[in-house]
């Protein structure tokens, strides 16, 4: 029975994260999330932490476990930045990043949360 309830608690973070990549649990700072449609196996995987550098291509993040992930971006990747529809110029060192990859691809969606002091320093 325990079996059971653990799998439906794994799916229910899986289908809330796949809806929304802040639906990591305070603290965490990655997950993998093992999926399947119609039988083929997907991998879901989430990444939080402070941006290090951007670029078009890919985006680095600091986890706060210590370790830097790069993310690679494609023309795609759906950006949002406090909220709104945002573009990879949008992000900003220091904000903090969620990313949604799925099977080791580029992130297809980045939710950035930009401090007010970043949003200060900006607008110099």
């Amino acid at each position: 029975m325990w079996k059971s309830l653990l799998a439906a608690s794994i799916a229910s973070v899986a289908l809330a994260a796949a809806g929304s990549a802040e639906s990591l649990p305070a603290g965490w700072t990655h997950a993998e999330i093992n999926y399947s449609v119609n039988h083929v196996p997907h991998t879901l995987v989430l990444d939080r932490g402070r941006v290090t550098a951007v670029s078009p291509s890919s985006l680095t993040i600091h986890e706060a476990d210590g370790s830097s992930v790069q993310v690679a971006l494609a023309p795609d990747t759906q950006i949002v930045v406090d909220g709104h529809p945002g573009q990879v110029t949008d992000i900003r060192r220091g904000a903090t990043a969620t990313t949604q990859r799925v099977d080791g691809g580029p992130a297809r969606l980045v939710k950035v949360h930009i401090p007010p002091h970043l949003v200060r320093s900006t607008r110099r």
